[in-house]
């Protein structure tokens, strides 16, 4: 049953029924009655038109699938968090929003669609930076024929009048598992002074001009700190100063244009029990609640689902459960129907490669996969793997880059680009490679892995791999920089250029600390990223560090050791 949105109040009073609702970029599925869909449906798609005319952003890559619930108990089953009002999720065939119905539904389905978008951003910013620009795109309201763009957060303007602020350092180094992004008694500043510090950037006349600037320079993967001084010639402490000059005044608005256009109305289909289970399965799968997926396809009526979307479900679920081969033999069972899925062939493809099959049938199926699904970031990165353990890295590259379009802060998916590219010779394009893939380390694995591939750029090209060859892509120890055994927190105040090498001088407790290294350009920097930097010789704007270093007195260079690394604080 499809219907546009002009006929939905004739047709559909049922609440608690559930519905689909799509536009042209968004999927819909909502326990909470039409009104409540096609509002939602056409919210998100003044967000994607306002987030995409301000911001330097590009369109989501993969489909959107939208949950909005109006119970909070089923909302509650699938949430990662008992204080969310709404999350975002990835997957390798579409992305994930979602809700729970009620009050500020909008200002959270606003923000989680910003994080949705920066996911697929190819510079990792820092946490203030991607919650605060989540929160200030949060607060679009519509006015005719325009969207006010930046209007006041009351909440936060009263945490900001009455807590104490963060210093920049404290703000610099919230991450996923600080006490100031996961305790609620804490998380409201972070939250107030991001939100207020992105708002200037974007909106005062001190900051915006140069914000096009700041963010070229993070796509650059340049660690924040450096790329936040060159954009706004200042640290982030000066500009917490100009900060509390701004929340003393009203905060100002933007109109962004805005007409509908006549194909967005909604189609809306009313959906079968069996068709809503296997939508809301697939959500609990993605989430990790196998069980609970399980259960509620266990107290299905036989005949109520489609055998090989049933088939397709239960194998997912015995992968979770790590029952491989009845997983197997689902999925075998599915492929042999017709009717895989994209992950479904990959998933398969996966068991194939684990349990020692020929090369040949893997790559066959990751084929396959890419044929379903041309995004399907993991499936290229695996293929341009073959490609390059060939030999042929033309042909991985090509792979790889499909790849990194869709999933751009995968350090490993940059790290197998940055080899291929070194092999052909583009340095220039693999130091770049070697650049995103330390800017988006996660762990210390990564960042190694980043480091070498840096070093490696940083030597001529090898010769070309003959396509008979394999050459697989690992991490000799002989590539890894050397690593420091003392350390020093402090102010770096002055760099002395001596020919190709430096004395880099950094207060630390009241006293200079002198430092040696050869080569200023091949510091590792591990802030935010690890790449190369040029320092500028002189004295130099004070900025906190903590430097890394291999302890060795040397009475005639007057240095305490030679820097293996800085971090920016």
């Amino acid at each position: 049953m499809k219907l546009c949105a002009a006929a939905l109040l004739l047709t559909f009073s049922v609440h608690g029924a559930w519905l689909r609702l799509t536009s042209p970029h968004f999927e819909l599925f909502t326990d909470a009655g039409e009104r409540t869909g096609s509002q939602t449906l056409a919210h998100l798609e003044q967000i994607r038109h306002v987030f995409l005319e301000w911001s330097v952003a590009r369109p989501a890559p993969l489909p959107v699938r939208v949950f909005l619930f109006s119970s909070q108990r089923d909302f509650r089953a699938v949430s990662p968090s008992p204080s969310a009002r709404g999350f975002y999720q990835g997957g390798p065939e579409r992305d994930y929003i979602v809700i729970l119905a009620g009050d500020d539904q909008y200002r959270a389905l606003f923000h989680e669609y910003v994080h949705l978008v920066l996911h697929h951003g190819s510079a990792s910013l820092p946490r203030w930076l991607e919650e605060g620009t989540a929160e200030f795109y949060s607060t679009l309201q519509a006015r005719g024929e325009s969207i006010l763009l930046g209007a006041p957060i009351p909440a936060h303007l009263r945490t900001l009048g009455s807590r104490n602020w963060l210093t920049g350092n404290e703000l610099s180094r919230v991450t996923r598992d600080s006490e100031y992004y996961n305790e609620q008694n804490k998380a409201g500043v972070f939250y107030a002074q991001s939100w207020a510090l992105v708002h200037m950037l974007n909106l005062s006349s001190r900051y915006r001009k140069n914000m096009p600037r700041f963010a070229e320079l993070l796509d650059q993967a340049i660690p924040w700190p450096l790329a936040f001084e060159e954009a706004f010639g200042g640290t982030l402490d000066a500009a917490l100063s100009d900060l509390r000059a701004y929340a003393a005044n009203p905060f100002s608005t933007v109109p962004v244009y805005w007409r509908p256009p006549r194909e967005m109305e909604a189609e809306i289909t009313l959906m079968e029990e069996g068709r809503a289970e296997l939508v809301l399965v697939d959500l609990l799968l993605r989430m990790g609640r196998a069980q609970e997926a399980e259960r509620r396809l266990r107290k299905l009526p036989a005949g109520r689902i489609d055998p090989a979307e049933l088939e397709t479900a239960l194998a997912f679920i015995d992968l979770s459960q790590k029952r491989n081969q009845e997983a197997m033999r689902r999925l075998r069972n599915t492929i042999d129907s017709g009717r895989a899925t994209s992950n479904a062939l990959f998933e398969y493809a996966m068991l194939l490669r684990e349990s020692g099959a020929d090369p040949a049938e893997v790559e066959r199926y990751l084929r396959e996969t890419i044929g379903r699904n041309p995004k399907h970031a993991e499936a290229h990165f695996l293929l341009g793997l073959t490609e390059s353990q060939k030999g042929r890295h033309q042909d991985a590259v090509e792979a790889f880059e499909q790849a990194v379009a869709v999933l751009p802060r995968q350090s490993y998916f940059w790290h197998a680009l940055a080899y291929s590219y070194h092999h052909l010779g583009r340095n220039e394009q693999a130091r770049r490679a070697a650049r995103k893939a330390a800017d988006s380390a996660s762990n210390s694995h990564e960042l190694d892995m980043a480091q070498a591939a840096l070093k490696l750029t940083s030597s001529p090209a090898a010769a070309p791999v003959p396509p008979t060859a394999k050459t697989p892509v690992y991490v000799p120890d002989s590539w890894k920089m050397p690593q420091g055994d003392a350390r020093v927190e402090g102010v770096l105040e002055h760099i002395e250029c001596l020919g190709a090498a430096a004395r880099f001088q950094i207060r630390a407790a009241g006293k200079p600390v002198h430092l040696w290294v050869d080569k200023p350009g091949e510091v590792l920097l591990k802030t935010a990223s690890s790449i190369t930097f040029e320092f500028r010789c002189g004295p130099q704007t004070p900025r906190p560090v903590a430097v890394e270093y291999i302890s060795k007195s040397d009475a005639s260079r007057r240095t305490a050791g030679e820097i293996t690394a800085i971090e920016f604080r």
